[in-house]
């Protein structure tokens, strides 16, 4: 429908849950689908995107954007249980929309965090300066995608390097936006979701979450096990994957991240 954030991914045909896969700061879902062609044909896996500038209307802050993602879930699917995953900063807007559904009385069978940290995590080692925390993380992100372009075609290649340059156009434009910062109305979405995650203040989680981390966090740092999670969130499993922070929901990595998520899918099947 017109104004909708809701996509679909997938559209399974099987009569389980959706899959309900939560944006990040970028605002698209563009990373799910590589994961949702790796799961099973039957499941349903749905997008939730950012709102277009122009609609982006009062919401400023998690609550806000989690409580328009949460009209968009029980548009599509009425009642529990719910299977919610969420991958790097879209993981804190994945836990604000369990946390509403889990207060409005509904069951979440699944939520999943993928190479999220908790917010206001990760804080850099007492002796790793920003720039340089920054330009090894880059770096190392550098190195995979040039990993990834080797193994490509001429014609891929090409359309790899082009969907890699757009993304970094757009992060360039929030940066200078952020600098700018002129009028209220000119405030992108992801400017927002940036300024909306450094002010949220999660509330403790009674639920049960499940937190797929890559095996190599980033230098300097300082990162526990459970990402910052088990903080907040009593009944809490951490599952590792092979590869280097955010890199795991990409080819070739994320064929092992779908293996693993599909256990997680057909467990809360069988418990349905």
């Amino acid at each position: 429908m017109a104004g909708s954030e809701l996509v679909t991914i997938q559209p399974g045909s099987g009569s389980a849950p959706a899959l309900f896969c939560v944006r990040a700061e970028a605002g698209d879902v563009s990373l799910y689908y590589n994961l949702a062609s790796h799961l099973a044909r039957e499941q349903t896996v749905l997008g939730l995107c950012a709102p277009a500038a122009g609609e982006l209307g009062g919401d400023r802050r998690l609550e806000r954007m989690a409580e328009r993602h949460v009209r968009e879930i029980r548009g599509a699917q009425p009642n529990g249980p719910y299977l919610i995953a969420g991958e790097c900063t879209g993981g804190a807007l994945a836990y604000e929309i369990a946390q509403q559904l889990r207060s409005a009385g509904d069951e979440i069978a699944l939520l999943a965090l993928v190479d999220a940290f908790a917010p206001g995590l990760p804080r850099l080692s007492r002796f790793m300066p920003r720039p340089a925390y920054r330009a090894l993380h880059r770096a190392r992100i550098l190195g995979f995608h040039v990993g990834n372009l080797v193994r490509l075609g001429m014609a891929d290649k090409l359309a790899y390097a082009a969907s890699k340059a757009e993304r970094a156009r757009m992060a360039l434009t929030v940066r200078v936006s952020g600098l700018l910062r002129r009028a209220e109305v000119t405030v992108s979405p992801r400017l927002a979701f940036r300024e909306a995650l450094a002010a949220y203040d999660p509330e403790p989680y009674a639920g049960r979450v499940v937190i797929f981390r890559a095996a190599s966090l980033p230098l300097g740092i300082e990162a526990a096990p459970d990402m910052g999670w088990g903080e907040l969130v009593e009944d809490i499993e951490v599952e590792t994957v092979p590869g280097y922070f955010t890199t795991p929901i990409s080819e070739p990595g994320v064929r092992i991240l779908a293996d693993r998520l599909s256990r997680r899918l057909c467990e809360c099947t069988r418990a349905a």
